[in-house]
């Protein structure tokens, strides 16, 4: 009956380490920027930061670390969007272990109240991160630069108006 045990653990840690582990060093750069999206986009509640600690080293890291639960709170938990489109603008590779990866999102801000005739600010944003490999893992280390713009639709009792040439 022991040796029955000890195989079922080895299975499980088996199991465990090709289905838990393999897929997160397969993934390229890529996915593991849209991975962190995904969670920081999507987050519920501040001890979800962990997950992002998953995906990040270096300034980053330092950065999601040290912000106070209630900066947390405000910039992940509280904000709401609803994505209309996100796409990889370009790869640049640097090293081996070393890429900066640039990426356009789209998003409807829903952080606000809207009466139910409003449409809600279209932002978009475009971001450049450096993610290196760190123990065969990409890993997002620093945000490079940032563009964002912000659409606001102009109102019917709007007074701006542009003539066309």
């Amino acid at each position: 009956m022991r040796h029955w045990r000890i195989i079922l653990v080895a299975l499980f840690i088996t199991g465990c380490t090709n289905m838990c582990g393999g897929d997160r060093r397969e993934m390229s750069p890529e996915k593991v920027v849209e991975a962190y999206l995904d969670i920081a986009l999507n987050m519920t509640k501040v001890e979800q930061k962990d997950l992002l600690l998953d995906y990040t080293t270096g300034n980053l890291r330092d950065s999601i670390e040290q912000a106070p639960d209630e900066v947390i709170l405000r910039a992940y938990v509280e904000r709401r969007y609803e994505i209309l489109n996100y796409s990889v603008v370009e790869r640049r590779d640097r090293t081996p272990r070393e890429t900066e990866i640039t990426f356009q999102l789209e998003y409807n801000d829903l952080s606000k109240e809207l009466a139910a005739t409003d449409i809600p600010p279209k932002v978009t944003t475009e971001n450049t991160v450096s993610v290196v490999k760190k123990n065969q893992v990409w890993m997002i280390r620093d945000v490079l630069g940032n563009k964002t713009s912000i659409d606001f639709p102009v109102s019917e009792d709007s007074k701006i108006t542009a003539k066309a040439p």
